[in-house]
């Protein structure tokens, strides 16, 4: 993950953009503000798809670390206060990549939510949106969807996932 962020700074210090194509869902994808940063990689390995998001707080005292395998850590000042547990899921027919997400929360009491999120890539494919179609019960549709966008920073991801896993 340093490298690739490392990389990212360098060419941005060139004043040159990063070099940006259309490669579908596959790449690394970022968004944030003052305050924190969450980044999602996405690839395809032997017609597996995989899905690892990572999100910290510039002063690193809040973190959330995913592997490729979709198990996740939320930790606050080093502490752990949840774990998620992601299964990630291409339809070939409608072409859609979309996660299933168990959170179990452990504090402040502990708490389980489920969830479904679909991607979609637009702006000639520098646009991820993610869109949450369903959480503990309720689907949404349409414009009621819960979303986030995030903005294509590399064609490829750091620390790919390696061959057949399942």
């Amino acid at each position: 993950m340093r490298k690739l962020l490392l990389t990212v700074a360098l060419l941005s210090s060139c004043g040159l953009p990063p070099m940006i194509s259309d490669t579908g869902y596959r790449g690394t994808w970022s968004r944030g503000n003052d305050r924190n940063v969450s980044i999602v990689a996405i690839a395809e390995v032997d017609g597996r798809w995989f899905f690892r998001w990572t999100k910290r707080t510039f002063d690193r005292k809040f973190t959330i670390l995913c592997d490729w395998e979709g198990r996740c850590e939320e930790r606050l000042n080093g502490k752990l206060i949840a774990t998620y547990a992601m299964t990630t899921r291409y339809d070939a027919a409608t072409e859609t990549l979309s996660t299933e997400t168990v959170e179990e929360r452990m504090v402040p009491d502990r708490q389980t939510f489920r969830y479904t999120d679909v991607m979609e890539v637009n702006d000639n494919g520098r646009t991820l949106w993610n869109y949450t179609s369903d959480r503990d019960g309720q689907h949404y549709e349409g414009a009621a969807r819960p979303k986030r966008s995030f903005a294509k920073i590399a064609n490829s991801v750091a620390d790919p996932p390696r061959g057949e896993r399942r």
